[in-house]
């Protein structure tokens, strides 16, 4: 009867060319285990989300969809239908063989989010260009043969895909050109299997030699990329790093070229067009104008800015290990609550499977007692309904004690967790303020050499307009700038105060940033936490409900309730 109804559902689909839940169930059941019990569970719908492999071929499919269910899916064929269009995959992404053999499809798209796919099989479709598979880095197998493709552009392209061991082109027209096939094994030489033959060392070797020339070429090239690709890698990656360590730029001299800047783009903190001339005549001339009059201002320049930086490096180098402090004790912390949560996990596993062994042998006794009471044996009855309810109440009473002890495992495990969270807080916490604290104490010191810059600079500046007996003497890129001594005074002091912004912003910006780290993480154990505590409080009452319902099914089959047992007539009720 069920094989009936699977088919005339699957005729009923190949009309509408679409897929739907009831369609995938019918599969999902006529390729799937042939045990009664697996039929009824995938019918329920509970399995579909855990289903691993489906085939959905032959039905004329049109538009790939409502596919998002499968979210387990491994392995998917949608091969010999009418797809125009590869779609709605995404959420696939432990899918690692897909098959669209046999369609329509004109475009390879949408497949980039299938990073674990490894055989990708798209044989007789109407493609012209092998394209949008550039993540597909584990792709192993790939099937492109019977398409539209008049170009052998592919080749350089596959050369990146260096897992990719067999592939067959054929029926291509790009393969009735003379010398595709030893282009082909000349530039992409992980290749193995070619039309699923094995590729030969003399076959390679000859190829390789055709295009020697091209190939070295081509292969410095690539060399110089890679080079290129892991020096930026590790520059992103000691970016990380340092932003991680909330230290960044404090490794060179950043933050002291940072004052002395001419980016005009900081005029945005300055709150009126005065104090954003002030700040580009000192951004442009004065740090640097001043600093330059004599040698004895380019001594102190210097001398302050090799202070400054070593400073600088000096934060930096405690920033990082503060760092990998934070790091160890984030390691210890996971150690201790992930052995927490083993302990009890294998408590509630023991608990559980004592409860699913005695099951095993009550239920059989409760079944046997049934099919007695079943017989209306008189004179037994009375005996056997006391059985019987002493059965049920054993399984209860299990069933119960189970409940309780899964329980207060669970109470006894949020506790710890919660006390092993505030310990965490407590200990994390010291170690962040004790490092803001010391990094306090840098900023202090860079703003104090600032400030005995500053005036030392200020010294030398009057000491040196001085040597002049007037204004127009003094050489013309300082006549402007230090045309009177208010003019020289408003400068300065906005050179000064400019530089001192420049440190009290980055030290907030480290204390902010570290500060708010702290509080987040903090937040997020402790929502991970509440969450994982009623999850797992979720799960023991629906394990106990379940349990309770396999109880009372038991009686259902054969129409039979205990209460139906008049003990005084010693009969079962009709």
């Amino acid at each position: 009867m069920h094989k009936v109804d699977t088919i005339s559902l699957l005729r009923e689909a190949i009309d509408p060319g679409v897929i739907t839940r009831s369609m995938l169930v019918s599969l999902a059941i006529d390729q799937g285990p042939k045990k009664e019990g697996s039929r009824l569970f995938l019918q329920d719908g509970i399995e579909l989300d855990k289903l691993k492999e489906i085939r959905i071929e032959f039905l004329k499919i049109l538009n790939i969809d409502y596919l998002w269910i499968l979210k387990s899916l491994v392995k998917l064929s949608l091969s010999h239908n009418v797809i125009e269009r590869i779609e709605n995959l995404d959420e696939l992404c432990h899918l690692r063989e897909l098959d669209l053999s046999f369609n329509r499809i004109k475009i390879m798209e949408n497949l980039n989010n299938l990073h674990r796919l490894e055989i990708l099989l798209l044989y007789s479709n109407e493609i012209s260009i092998v394209q949008g598979i550039n993540n597909l880095k584990k792709l192993t197998i790939l099937n492109i043969g019977k398409n539209k493709i008049d170009d052998w552009k592919h080749v350089v392209y596959l050369r990146e895909f260096k897992s990719l061991k067999s592939l067959n082109m054929s029926d291509n027209p790009c393969t009735e050109m003379d010398g595709y096939l030893d282009y082909l094994l000349a530039f992409v030489p992980q290749l193995i299997y070619y039309q699923y033959r094995m590729i030969s060392g003399s076959e390679r070797q000859s190829a390789i030699d055709k295009h020697y020339r091209i190939i070295n070429n081509l292969e410095e090239n690539e060399a110089k990329i890679q080079m290129e690709l892991a020096l930026q890698q590790e520059r992103e990656d000691k970016i990380a790093l340092l932003s991680a360590s909330y230290v960044e730029h404090l490794d060179e001299d950043h933050l002291f070229q940072q004052m002395f800047s001419s980016d005009e783009g900081r005029f945005i903190s300055y709150c009126c067009i005065y104090i954003y001339f002030i700040y580009n005549l000192l951004m442009k001339i004065a740090g640097k104008t001043l600093s330059t009059i004599n040698e004895n201002a380019q001594n102190a320049f210097e001398e302050y800015k090799k202070s400054f930086i070593a400073i600088c490096y000096e934060l930096y180098e405690l920033g990082l290990q503060e760092s990998d402090k934070r790091t160890e004790e984030i390691k210890s912390f996971e150690i201790v609550i992930n052995e927490g949560k083993e302990n009890t996990q294998n408590e509630a596993r023991r608990i559980v499977d004592e409860v699913l062994e005695k099951k095993i042998k009550i239920f059989e006794n409760i079944k046997n007692v049934m099919e007695a009471l079943m017989e209306k044996q008189d004179e037994d009855v009375e005996n056997i309904a006391a059985k019987a309810r002493e059965l049920f109440n054993e399984f209860n009473d299990l069933l119960l004690k189970a409940r309780n002890q899964l329980i207060s495992t669970e109470v006894t495990l949020h506790d710890q967790m919660e006390d092993i969270n505030e310990v965490f807080r407590i200990n994390m916490s010291d170690m962040v303020n004790s490092f803001l604290e010391t990094a306090r104490e840098h900023f202090s010191r860079l703003r104090n050499a600032e400030i005995e810059y500053n005036n030392i600079i200020n010294g030398l500046v009057l000491q040196y307009l001085s040597s002049f007996e007037d204004e127009a003497h003094m050489p013309l890129h300082l006549k402007d700038l230090c045309c009177n001594k208010d003019t020289l005074a408003i400068t300065l002091v906005a050179s000064h105060d400019i530089h001192l912004q420049i440190i009290d912003d980055r030290e907030k910006c480290m204390i902010n940033r570290l500060n708010n780290w702290l509080k987040d993480y903090i937040n997020q154990l402790i929502t991970d936490e509440d969450k994982r505590n009623r999850q797992q409080i979720l799960e023991i009452s629906h394990f106990s409900e379940f349990q309770q319902q396999q109880l009372n099914s038991l009686s259902l089959p054969l129409h039979l309730d205990l209460a139906d047992i008049d003990l005084d007539d010693g009969i079962l009720k009709n």
